[in-house]
């Protein structure tokens, strides 16, 4: 069948469009074959009956068939040449029998048989062509060589090939009127089909573009989501769940590969306190800087991520020389202790670090993380700004840490932390005029604790606030108690911490506490130490002028020992001085002691400051402090810090 089609088709592949090309090609080759094989068997016969002549003609027609035949196969453009060269020499060859062959019928049948050839195959003129040179040819032959027809018969054969060929032409014509009005329809429902595709084409594009939208939107979306619950929104920085995951796959790498790696714990400084003065969108500025610069101090196969608030961890991979991570943590402390300028305000940020190794010191996330924390704040304990490897004793005094900052925590619940009062003293009339509060932990297992046995890790946290808060209120609650029984002291001094001062709802927990009781603000008196004035002044300034517009006095504590300058001094509205227990101790002994608290007397006169002296243990103590002009002292030799009841009982009871 392959052959067969290869042989009508003259090796062509036709497409749809090309059909009625397809059929005429399969027409020809059929015709060409057919009648080559009528003529070799014709030829046969002519060279049995020793017809010589006329068998030679015959071969010269089978060999120009069959080149007509090759020359289709060359190029399905050769079409329009074989057609009519096919038919011409077909006509010859007619013409040339039947001055042989005289039957009639033959001859018309044979002429017709060309001429519907030609028209079905080469169109109408090649078929009026055929009939005109069929009808010349005839009356031609019968006039050069006598055929034997009479004009009668001659005419006859004439009519029958000019109707057969009319015949062929209307119908050719029908055909071709079919073929016109069946291209009209098949074009008008081609274009309707092509609007109606063209329509639904956009119909359809129309959809998938907003599919596409849907799904460019579903995608961002998903990727916002995996941005909030992987990564820290401030910062663009992974968050703790990110840097957890990417932890245990490296632990599991270098595991494989018996390598080591690196977790770094850094937690910001003090952070706290530019939220509290600043505001949190300074604090978050500061946060994207410091995020930014450490980005870009680092390898991009290290891991910084923000776990929160001011704390960041890193790790670091395939670790060779684990001396490189001291430098490394070194380097990044310089980083983040860069000047940072947000608008008006320039900022010093430092930073304490701890660092844990892989297998080392853990072989699981939880165990490196706690161990390079527990570093972290061994590092903040000796003095910020440093950064320490881990040391097994570390875990124990973090767990210590914690559990005793827990333990403030429940204190502050049950009511376990209590004011005491030491009095303080005019010793030219030995009279009381003023207390000063004084915290104490009743400690249900430990029993009374001092300040210095908590108040540093109190201050590590916000629970300092906390503390500080119920002081006040337990002093205001605590002096119109004895308003009413009748003990007036002139006022009560309450110590302020450096987070206290940082804090920024300072002013309105004061203002809400005096508003809240009958506690004039004269009554009050809030002392700060030296060194919070001395480290950010412009600020204190501001903040110590708020607090003193609320009536309150204020004292700077342990004088002496913060190094003020003058020219501050002389702006930051105080009403007094309290020269630190380190001067008084050895005044009697040490000139440079006496000296000092001489030239403190002498400059608070001339600035209309009061002095107190606290620490006063000794009668030669005091003697010394009343020749240099102190006479307001505070101290052991006069009374210890005392409990509400025995404050009562010395100058409520005693009196009565």
């Amino acid at each position: 069948m392959d052959i067969l089609n290869n042989f009508l088709h003259s090796g062509y592949t036709f497409s749809d469009e090309e059909y009625e090309l397809k059929s005429k090609f399969s027409l020809l080759n059929s015709a060409i074959a057919v009648i080559l094989i009528f003529i070799s068997f014709l030829t046969i016969s002519m060279i049995v009956k020793e017809e010589t002549f006329f068998a030679s003609f015959l071969c010269v027609y089978i060999f120009l068939s069959i080149g007509l035949v090759y020359l289709l196969r060359k190029s399905k453009d050769n079409y329009q040449i074989v057609i009519p060269v096919f038919t011409i020499i077909s006509l010859i060859l007619l013409l040339t029998a039947i001055s042989i062959f005289p039957n009639e019928h033959e001859r018309v049948a044979w002429f017709l048989v060309i001429i519907i050839f030609s028209f079905f195959l080469g169109g109408r003129q090649l078929g009026v062509a055929m009939t005109l040179m069929s009808i010349v040819g005839i009356i031609s032959i019968d006039y050069f060589v006598d055929m034997g027809l009479s004009f009668y018969s001659l005419m006859l054969i004439i009519v029958i090939i000019l109707i057969g060929s009319v015949l062929v032409d209307l119908y050719e014509k029908r055909d071709k009127t079919a073929k016109k009005r069946l291209y009209k329809l098949n074009n008008s429902l081609e274009l309707r089909i092509k609007e109606e595709i063209e329509k639904r084409i956009l119909i359809y594009e129309k959809s998938n573009l907003d599919l596409k939208e849907s799904s460019k939107k579903l995608k961002q979306q998903k990727d916002a989501y995996k941005k909030l619950a992987y990564y820290d929104i401030l910062t663009k920085l992974p968050n703790r769940v990110l840097f957890y995951d990417r932890l245990k796959h490296s632990i599991d790498k270098s595991k494989r590969n018996n390598t080591k790696l690196a977790v770094l714990f850094l937690d910001l400084d003090n952070f706290k306190e530019i939220n509290d003065s600043l505001g949190h969108h300074v604090g978050d500025n500061v946060l994207k800087i410091l995020a930014t610069r450490l980005q870009k101090r680092l390898r991009k196969s290290d891991t910084l991520a923000r776990l929160g608030g001011d704390e960041f961890t890193l790790l670091l991979e395939d670790l060779e020389d684990l001396s490189n991570i001291g430098e490394i943590s070194q380097s990044l402390i310089q980083v983040i202790s860069k000047p940072i300028k947000i608008k008006e305000h320039t900022l010093y940020v430092t930073v304490s670090l701890g660092i844990s190794i892989y297998p080392d010191d853990g072989q699981d996330t939880e165990s490196l993380l706690k161990c390079a924390d527990a570093a972290m704040y061994s590092a903040k304990n000796e003095g910020c700004n440093l950064f320490h490897f881990y040391k097994q004793e570390m875990t124990v005094k973090a767990l210590e840490r914690i559990t005793f900052e827990t333990s403030i925590r429940h204190a502050l619940d049950n009511d376990e932390f209590i004011v005491y009062y030491q009095p303080l003293i005019d010793i030219r009339t030995n009279q009381l005029i003023g207390l000063e509060a004084l915290l104490r932990w009743q400690h249900s297992e430990k029993g009374l604790l001092s300040p210095d046995k908590f108040i540093h890790i109190a201050e590590t946290s916000s629970i300092i606030i906390q503390i500080g808060e119920r002081v006040l209120e337990d002093v205001a609650a605590q002096l119109e108690i004895w308003h009413e029984k009748g003990f007036n002291p002139e006022r009560i001094a309450v110590n302020l911490s450096v987070k206290q001062l940082r804090h920024h709802g300072l002013i309105s927990i004061i203002s809400d506490i005096l508003e809240k009781t009958k506690f004039r603000p004269k009554w009050l008196e809030l002392e700060i130490t030296e060194s919070y004035t001395m480290q950010k002044p412009v600020q204190a300034i501001r903040l110590l002028n708020q607090i003193k517009d609320l009536g309150v006095d204020l004292t700077i504590d342990d004088f002496g020992t913060g190094y003020s300058s003058l020219s501050y001094l002389k702006k930051i509205p105080v009403n007094k001085l309290k020269i630190d227990r380190a001067f008084i101790k050895d005044i009697t002994e040490n000139k440079d002691d006496k000296a000092l608290v001489s030239a403190i007397l002498s400059m608070a006169k001339s600035m209309n400051l009061d002095v107190v002296a606290e620490g006063v243990e000794t009668e030669e103590q005091r003697q010394c402090l009343e020749a240099l002009g102190c006479y307001k002292i505070q101290g052991y030799l006069f009374s210890k810090p005392m409990s509400v009841s025995d404050i009562e009982k010395k100058y409520i009871e005693n009196k009565s």
